[in-house]
């Protein structure tokens, strides 16, 4: 992961986000619970202060933020320190894993998801949940990242673009989900496939 990452030093906004858009955050929830294995051992890679892992009931997370890892783990999160690039995890150690709007930060997405295939179980499932920069708010979001200090230095992707690292990495594509599709703090539909919302999810298989 990027050592410049903003969330690092700014914990309390990073949280505050959340809490101002907590019917975004639900409808983003829902559409990941969708897709997310309902049993079996999962990890959130950059699980951050842990919200996503919380609310989900995954138990164990990876993160490079000692602060972040420090505000996951009053939220019963077990967090071991790490990048995304090299996670400090055995071989087919779990059954699912969980990422969450952190390729945009990662230095090297290959890598990273080849890692994450290294980690999973034989026919274990990768979710990935990004902002896809070919939709329309991914293109606003692309246009004005340079005044947001969270995302001045995010490198976006499109769905395309995720679909085929994921590919490459050793991966089928199971099924989609997508939501958002204004910055309106309502609940927001939940629709199959990817190209409409920002918020996009992907759900793919170790092969």
């Amino acid at each position: 992961m990027q050592k410049s990452n903003p969330f690092n030093t700014d914990v309390a906004e990073y949280e505050e986000w959340f809490k101002t858009n907590d019917k975004l955050l639900e409808s983003e929830l829902e559409a990941i619970r969708q897709l997310i294995p309902i049993s079996g051992d999962g990890v959130e890679i950059g699980v951050g202060t842990g919200i996503f892992a919380s609310r989900l009931g995954i138990r164990y997370g990876v993160e490079p933020s000692e602060k972040m890892a420090a505000e996951a783990m009053k939220k019963g999160v077990n967090v071991l320190y790490g990048v995304a690039e090299k996670i400090p995890v055995e071989d087919e150690s779990y059954q699912f894993v969980l990422m969450v709007t952190v390729d945009c930060f990662l230095d090297d997405v290959p890598k990273a998801f080849s890692e994450v295939r290294r980690i999973l179980m034989n026919n274990g499932i990768f979710i990935i949940a990004f902002l896809d920069k070919a939709t329309p708010l991914g293109e606003l979001y692309e246009q004005n990242k340079h005044q947001h200090k969270s995302y001045q230095n995010a490198n976006f992707h499109t769905s395309t673009e995720i679909v085929s690292f994921l590919i490459t990495a050793g991966f089928e594509i199971v099924d989609k989900r997508q939501t958002i599709y204004s910055l309106e703090n309502t609940l927001q539909e939940i629709k199959i496939g990817v190209g409409e919302g920002v918020f996009a999810v992907i759900k793919a298989k170790k092969i």
